[in-house]
């Protein structure tokens, strides 16, 4: 684990894995022709919108009253951890504050753009923004899926707690995870989209082992 430092007693560490989801990203989009620099800006676009998106998560629990928490980013993306006992509403908040924040910064790029001559002049800029938009436009949107542990996931078992009790909520947001999660499965692969499929297929059956853990125990499985 490399420790970055911390804000206002909210740690930052980088595990390993993280190293490992950055090298993909750059191998990944590595082109002969324009060279390796161009891959090369895919460390700052995952560093800088998994982190920013997790430091929104953390912020709300620090809004909320329920302390510092640690931010880990990992080969998944990213992880705030905080041993709270928040409300429900408080939950959901937390868990949105994420995607939002992703989309927020995706349009926020977007006008800084348009707005500052340099951002347009700039090669470096003008090869970096438009990916950086994206990324964060996707991320935000792929972590509002249904499915636990993305933060949509999250938010909508979250929500049903509100209004029912714990294991009512837990069985109507696991199926919601089985049916969302499948049509997710089912467009990212006709989008040809086959780590994001994997991934999301990954998580579906994840939640079918909470599914078995609840129908074994009776209580909801985390």
């Amino acid at each position: 684990m490399i420790h970055l430092g911390s804000i206002r007693g909210t740690t930052i560490g980088v595990d390993f894995s993280f190293l490992i989801l950055i090298a993909f990203f750059v191998f990944s989009n590595y082109d002969a022709n324009a060279g390796i620099q161009y891959a090369l800006l895919w460390i700052p676009v995952v560093f800088i919108s998994v982190l920013i998106h997790e430091l929104a998560h953390a912020a709300m629990i620090g809004l909320f009253g329920y302390g510092p928490s640690e931010i880990v980013l990992g080969g998944m993306g990213g992880v705030t951890m905080n041993r709270r006992r928040a409300k429900p509403w408080h939950d959901v908040v937390i868990s949105l504050a994420g995607p939002v924040s992703s989309i927020a910064l995706a349009y926020l790029l977007v006008i800084l753009y348009w707005r500052v001559p340099f951002l347009q002049t700039d090669r470096m800029m003008v090869a970096l923004m438009p990916i950086l938009v994206w990324a964060n436009k996707a991320w935000g949107i792929f972590n509002l899926i249904p499915v636990s542990p993305l933060d949509g996931g999250h938010a909508t078992r979250d929500l049903l707690r509100m209004f029912l009790k714990e294991p009512t909520a837990f069985t109507i947001s696991v199926w919601i995870a089985f049916i969302g999660g499948a049509a997710a499965v089912a467009y990212f692969i006709y989008g040809t989209l086959y780590l994001a499929a994997l991934l999301i297929a990954w998580y579906v059956y994840m939640n079918y082992q909470q599914w078995q853990y609840f129908r074994n125990h009776g209580t909801p499985g985390d």
